[in-house]
């Protein structure tokens, strides 16, 4: 009988059988190797062999160890699976069939480029092409590196990692993406190295169909991904979001690279954002709020809804961009508005710089990034002095007092600017603080500004990211010890307040101290780019960078990085630390602008909701009752229907689904209220600019 498939188990290293499993499953498996728990349960024949692995029944066949079977409960790949596979890998004499072994000379790399076109898109099935075809341009970035007996293809925009064996061909490829996903990413993998050698291939005609057809709506799969993502994170809000274990945040991965798959670039986003702050929570990161976590999955669970319902341009809305689309050769003037340093819990870093645009009227953004592990060499410093933009342009820290003109630049439809060794930048003069393109710059009136950031509110479109703000004077800067919240306050044309705050984490200090010794040296502020920070109730707008007038001309500073040459008194938190070891009395707390008379009702509503996410008590509200009653009471008094409603269905059901529902009625409320500026000054005396 031929049994030479046999030859191709051997073929499996311990990366690509963690890969199937993980690395503790494996290591139980080759214990039990060593135990001799293993042996043959019949000769193999031409399409399958049986073994007997620590007493159960393990069938392998042709189609690799991710096609094995196992009469143990176990799902998936169990480690009697990867025992009977170690031990064929070892048992070379046992499976030679009296032939001398060639896998130290397979060409892994022929072997894929010879593989036929029209059978690998036949093998994979139409639906899985279609999303490998529109996941193409992806792979473009994939790193290929080769052993022995098999070839690694590594696509860091998936955040996915495949392993195609020797002999095995495209249904033995391995890779820790969950089954629904495999066909569509292990057949992407196979033409991102059929594109990197030069392979021409030509798609199936039905792809053409599939194509039209899914412009309708969601396909089964992607419903089906939908579903699966909502039952594991309602699982997560039952087991309660203080109870997360460090298996989690790699589940939360491997949704997000299910997501990209599926066309869902955004949600996979805010998944690889999920699983990067659950892995602080799981390592019980002391900087890290369970609540971040809270917020975050009830505004992925309300995309999933909304995605759910959607077709035509709302559903191309919502799935996203993976990919920013950047074209033209146009010219671009840009005034630079300074850079800040960010690093998300997912573990990606980077350097971005602001500049204004005027002919469009926006800020436009370039930034220098690297995904989480990558170049461990790049870091805040680097980014900030070494690391060149465009050609012509120079590093970030030369561009605080010029302008500059962008030849062949590319920037996409959310306003952002491709760093493309294409584009030629040109060094222009500064422009003077009078200049007619800087005097309709951002907003100078904070109404105008609370109604561009609530049309950036909800689920569709791209939300406001950063605001460039003209203030015709400012307060004194606060910080509240208490809260450990650093606030300043600034004026609108007519008088207005708007707060900015920063939280006293060490990641802040270096701008609490640069914008206190600014202002310590009396600078002439012009304007402020401020983020806007969604990850807490209603929204928070904080400082990123400062626009000095310093002889007539603009001058950008990055609050991150640049402080005056000089300064004579203590910074603030320098103050406050010396004030609390030597007296109890608080210093005055600031100015609190007027709020709408609901907001500290949904502020309580989402506070206890939270609390109750944590344990995952969502059942069990005895203590609360009272309380959800009298603000259900009150809000439909105010007329506040839609949240009213979600809180009668809540007390009626009281499970995951209807908590998180209501707590993202409860965040987007806040947004809107947050940013409803005052009819009235607070009665306070502004420093002028």
């Amino acid at each position: 009988m031929d049994q030479d498939w046999l030859r191709m188990y051997r073929n499996f290293d311990d990366d690509a059988l963690a890969a199937l499993a993980s690395t503790g499953l494996l290591r139980r498996a080759a214990k039990d190797v060593e135990a001799g728990k293993v042996a043959w349960q019949s000769p193999p024949d031409s399409k399958q062999a049986m073994l007997f692995a620590d007493g159960q029944l393990v069938t392998l066949s042709p189609g690799g160890p991710a096609n094995a079977r196992c009469d143990c409960p176990a799902p998936g790949i169990c480690k009697h699976i990867l025992a009977a596979t170690l031990w064929l890998r070892a048992a070379a004499d046992a499976t030679r069939t009296g032939e001398t072994s060639d896998t130290d000379t397979v060409d892994v790399l022929a072997e894929i480029m010879q593989l036929e076109p029209a059978l690998l898109f036949k093998a994979a099935g139409i639906a899985a092409t279609r999303k490998a075809a529109a996941l193409l341009t992806q792979a473009d970035t994939a790193v290929i590196s080769t052993t022995p007996t098999s070839l690694s293809i590594q696509l860091p925009q998936l955040d996915a990692q495949c392993h195609y064996i020797a002999g095995a061909g495209y249904a033995g490829i391995v890779s820790e993406a969950p089954a629904a996903s495999r066909a569509a990413l292990h057949l992407l993998a196979i033409l991102a190295v059929w594109r990197r050698h030069g392979l021409a291939f030509v798609w199936p005609q039905a792809l053409s169909a599939a194509d039209t057809a899914a412009q309708d709506g969601l396909s089964s799969d992607e419903r089906q991904f939908l579903a699966r993502l909502r039952a594991q994170l309602l699982e997560i809000c039952h087991n309660g979001w203080a109870h997360v274990n460090q298996v989690l945040p790699a589940q939360l991965r491997v949704m997000a690279m299910s997501a990209r798959i599926e066309s869902f670039p955004r949600l996979a986003g805010m998944l690889r954002t999920l699983a990067g702050t659950t892995d602080l929570l799981s390592r019980r990161d002391l900087n890290t709020d369970e609540r971040q976590a809270i917020r975050l999955a009830a505004r992925i669970l309300a995309l999933s809804h909304a995605l759910d319902g959607a077709h035509g341009e709302l559903l191309r809305d919502l799935r996203g961009s993976s990919r920013r689309d950047f074209s033209g050769n146009a010219a671009l003037e840009l005034l630079p508005l300074g850079a800040h340093w960010w690093e998300q819990h997912g573990g990606a870093r980077g350097l971005t710089i602001a500049f204004w645009a005027p002919t469009g009227q926006c800020i436009v953004q370039a930034s220098l990034a690297r995904r989480d592990g990558a170049d461990r060499g790049f870091n805040r410093q680097l980014a900030w002095s070494s690391s060149t933009l465009w050609q012509g342009a120079g590093a970030a820290s030369t561009l605080a007092d010029v302008t500059l003109s962008l030849q062949q630049v590319r920037l996409s439809e959310d306003d952002r600017i491709s760093l493309s060794e294409d584009t030629i930048a040109s060094r222009q003069p500064p422009w003077h603080a009078d200049d007619g393109r800087w005097q309709s710059a951002g907003h100078d009136d904070w109404n105008r500004l609370a109604h561009a950031i609530r049309q950036g509110t909800g689920l569709r479109g791209e939300a406001v990211n950063c605001v460039l703000l003209r203030p015709s004077g400012f307060d004194q800067p606060v910080l509240d010890e208490v809260r450990q919240l650093f606030s300043w306050t600034l004026r609108d044309v007519q008088g207005n307040p708007l707060t900015l705050s920063l939280s006293c984490r060490p990641e802040h200090h270096p701008r609490i101290h640069h914008i206190e010794a600014w202002i310590e040296q009396r600078a002439a502020i012009k304007g402020v780019l401020a983020r806007l920070d969604r990850t807490l109730h209603g929204g928070r707008l904080e400082p990123l960078t400062l626009l000095l007038e310093q002889n007539g001309l603009l001058r950008a500073i990055s609050l991150d990085y640049e402080a005056p040459p000089t300064r004579t008194k203590l910074s603030l938190l320098q103050r406050i630390s010396g004030l609390l070891k030597t007296s109890p009395v608080s210093p005055p707390a600031a100015p609190v602008a007027p709020v709408a008379p609901h907001s500290g009702w949904l502020e309580q509503l989402q506070r206890i909701l939270e609390n109750q996410a944590l344990s995952g008590r969502l059942h069990r509200m005895d203590e609360d009752q009272r309380s959800l009653d009298a603000i259900h009471r009150f809000l439909r008094a105010s007329g506040i229907d839609l949240v009213a409603d979600a809180l009668r269905r809540y007390l009626d059901r009281p499970d995951a689904a209807q908590a998180m529902v209501l707590l993202y009625l409860c965040q987007v409320c806040a947004e809107v209220n947050q940013f409803t500026p005052a009819s009235r000054p607070a009665a306070t005396t502004p420093h002028r600019c």
